[in-house]
């Protein structure tokens, strides 16, 4: 069969094409599963329900996911020079400044990055092989040796809202408490997140709203 040149054109540029195509998909799919943290579907809806942790802590507050969640840029630097400025001495009931020095994580449900004691933490892996939403809040096993052990390592005071956490998240709904701990959480002055052990607000100063709990040494 004779070719004629002007179909050998149209075969070279349509091989062109392809060959084209082909290194764009790869190019891009490279980029897409380099991509490390996939929204969960409360993330994506955005109704924050990843944020409502399996042991019934609210990551909203975390140091790691404020750390990379915080939209201004002079609050991020604020909390990460904060958690690393140098290691004071633990209190009662308070862990050391630098105990989260340098973590990043999107929420122990977000399916995204995790802290690395997040990833290992037994309650979390615990709640995603027995419980339909990933949580302990509704487990026949409450409380379990494995959130008891954890909220008396180190007896800190975040841990002691666990299991009052979780009742709430029982009776509330999981998406009406993530709204209720949000409000919590804010500043009473300038409404930014505040972390669990922030004093004052990264952002305004204000001192730490009277709705959490007290960071007094009594």
């Amino acid at each position: 069969m004779v070719i004629s040149k002007k179909e050998c054109t149209t075969r070279r540029k349509f091989c062109k094409r392809m060959a084209g195509v082909a290194f764009t998909g790869a190019f891009l799919g490279s980029e897409t599963i380099a991509i490390p943290n996939p929204k969960s579907k409360g993330e994506a809806a955005g109704n924050g329900e990843h944020l409502a942790a399996a042991c019934g802590t609210y990551c909203g507050a975390c140091p790691a996911y404020l750390a990379k969640h915080s939209e201004d840029e002079q609050i991020k630097k604020k909390l990460l020079k904060r958690s690393s400025s140098g290691p004071t001495k633990a209190l009662k009931g308070i862990p050391p400044s630098n105990w989260m020095d340098g973590l990043l994580c999107d929420g122990c449900l977000s399916g995204g990055q995790l802290a690395a004691h997040c990833q290992r933490c037994d309650i979390r892996l615990c709640a995603l092989n027995k419980q339909n939403d990933s949580r302990c809040s509704d487990c026949e096993e409450l409380p379990c040796y494995r959130i008891t052990n954890l909220i008396n390592m180190g007896r800190y005071l975040h841990r002691k809202e666990y299991l009052p956490n979780l009742k709430k998240i029982s009776e509330m709904g999981v998406q009406k408490w993530v709204k209720y701990e949000e409000e919590r959480w804010r500043c009473p002055q300038c409404s930014l997140t505040m972390s669990w052990y922030d004093a004052e607000c990264a952002g305004c100063g204000a001192k730490r709203s009277e709705r959490v709990f007290s960071l007094r040494q009594d």
